[in-house]
């Protein structure tokens, strides 16, 4: 039988699985140790796999218990490239802000996962911070301020907020708006943990509040939240799987140079659980774009 170690990489998220081999229904106990893992640490590391996407996608729906799509299913999410290389990559160059993907929708995006196709080095890392590990530090007077409050992400003015944004970071522009009103301490559906769940990417407002108040508050909370020590930060190298889930943390991006060293990434989610009007949401224009 297989055996992996778990090795914990930070106080508050993320651990690397040594010892996987990649294959095809994996042990039980391998199964149940991983989902166990996933559950606990939110993001797992996997170091030097040689895996194609079929694995990348058997790995991602089996830590979150999910039945894979069959190959004809229209719904099912495509494989996608994130570089400064690859035609028609994804976000190949700039800066990425914390944030969850698809915060918008109605039904969270349970589970991302990057695998390091083509790296070259120096190269920018993915951060990583728990909203739970935020949540259950979170000072008593603010607490008191956001317990009991609803957000609202996505967004407005055709525009991502991106608070704390500079010339550095991608913006998306959509031809229309779209959000979602969510409780602040959000509780994650798959293990009941509360999460401090804004993100400066994508929260657009406090409801109840007016915009000084609103703007001052969402400053504590993410002063609070994006704190260095609350940071993993994982510097990628080729054959790197990361997977995580994408209700319970957060990710962000260092800067990518467009004709810097290569950081092409493939991406495979776990199932899209959008409505036809958020799917309309996933095709905005972007700020930066690979130029010819």
């Amino acid at each position: 039988m297989s055996r992996i170690t778990i090795k914990k990489l930070h106080p508050s998220v993320g651990a690397e699985v040594l010892g996987l081999e990649p294959r095809k229904p994996l042990d039980d106990d391998v199964v149940r140790e991983l989902q166990a893992a996933f559950d606990e640490h939110s993001v797992l590391v996997f170091r030097d796999l040689d895996i194609d996407a079929d694995f990348q996608r058997y790995l991602v729906y089996t830590l979150i218990r999910e039945e894979l799509p069959t190959t004809d299913d229209a719904a099912s999410p495509r494989v996608q490239h994130v570089s400064n290389r690859a035609e028609g990559g994804a976000a190949p160059y700039g800066r990425l802000l914390f944030h969850c993907d698809n915060m918008f929708a109605r039904t969270p995006q349970a589970a991302i996962s990057l695998y390091g196709a083509k790296v070259e080095q120096p190269n920018a890392p993915t951060c990583f911070v728990s909203m739970g590990a935020a949540w259950d530090s979170l000072p008593d007077d603010l607490r008191a301020r956001v317990e009991g409050r609803e957000a609202r992400h996505g967004f407005d003015e055709n525009r991502y907020p991106n608070r704390g944004g500079d010339e550095d970071v991608i913006d998306a522009l959509f031809e229309y708006n779209l959000s979602t009103v969510r409780p602040i301490p959000f509780r994650h559906p798959r293990t009941g943990r509360e999460l401090l769940y804004v993100a400066q990417q994508s929260t657009i407002e406090i409801l109840g509040l007016s915009p000084q108040e609103n703007e001052a508050l969402l400053d504590e909370i993410y002063a609070h939240l994006y704190r260095p020590e609350n940071v993993l930060e994982h510097q990628w190298r080729e054959h790197d799987l990361v997977i995580f889930d994408n209700i319970a943390l957060q990710h962000a991006r260092g800067t990518v140079a467009l004709e810097g060293p290569e950081r092409t990434l493939r991406k495979i989610t776990g199932p899209l659980s959008l409505e036809p009007d958020e799917l309309e949401g996933l095709n905005p224009v972007h700020s930066k774009v690979a130029r010819d």
